[in-house]
């Protein structure tokens, strides 16, 4: 399961990065949306992995941490799916996220404070990172940075800035995934059964 979790943590930030080459005209659109949406089941899975090395050292603060990181979980399913149906449903620009207005307890609760969750989550992981010296500091740097930075490509639709920030987050937990699949190999090789 290790590896597994290794591999969603490439996977997710990888499928995420790709949404907004399916931007259309600064919104995210159907596959945009889809993308979106689906990147967070495999990333979050690989992010679990790491809770589980956190838990270990910090216990209270990761499950904390953990908590974030799923409501963080549900405003980007949320973001991606409400840009997804706007586009399926030929709701034209801003009309679709002003309509929430009319839903304020709801729209609270689905969007707009889960929607700086999962953002507030990465800024905590890199910190956490860094704290309990689980992975290098430019990991957590890279990761923090992203974390920051991410409402200006993503909230203010600045293309270029989500290609950066979506490849600051690549490099960062591809090199996390790869530390996690070689530990998950020497964890096999020092297991009883191993032969």
């Amino acid at each position: 399961m290790q590896r597994l979790q290794a591999v969603a943590l490439v996977l997710g930030p990888v499928v995420f990065a790709a949404s907004p080459l399916f931007w259309v005209d600064g919104h995210y659109g159907v596959t945009g949306g889809v993308l979106i949406a689906l990147s967070m089941i495999p990333w979050v899975f690989g992010l679990i992995g790491e809770y589980d090395r956190l838990r270990q050292r910090v216990p209270v603060i990761a499950a904390l941490w953990l908590v974030l990181l799923l409501v963080g979980m549900l405003g980007s399913i949320s973001f991606g799916l409400q840009g997804f149906f706007e586009a399926a449903l030929g709701v034209p620009g801003r009309i679709g996220v002003a309509s929430f207005a009319d839903l304020p307890p709801e729209s609270v609760l689905v969007l707009w404070l889960p929607g700086p969750a999962f953002p507030a989550a990465m800024l905590v992981f890199g910190v956490l990172l860094v704290w309990t010296r689980s992975a290098p500091w430019w990991d957590a740097a890279l990761i923090c940075l992203a974390a920051v930075a991410f409402p200006l490509g993503r909230v203010l639709r600045l293309e270029w800035v989500a290609y950066v920030v979506d490849l600051l987050v690549i490099v960062a937990f591809a090199h996390l995934a790869w530390r996690a699949w070689r530990r998950a190999g020497r964890d096999a090789a020092a297991s009883p059964g191993a032969t």
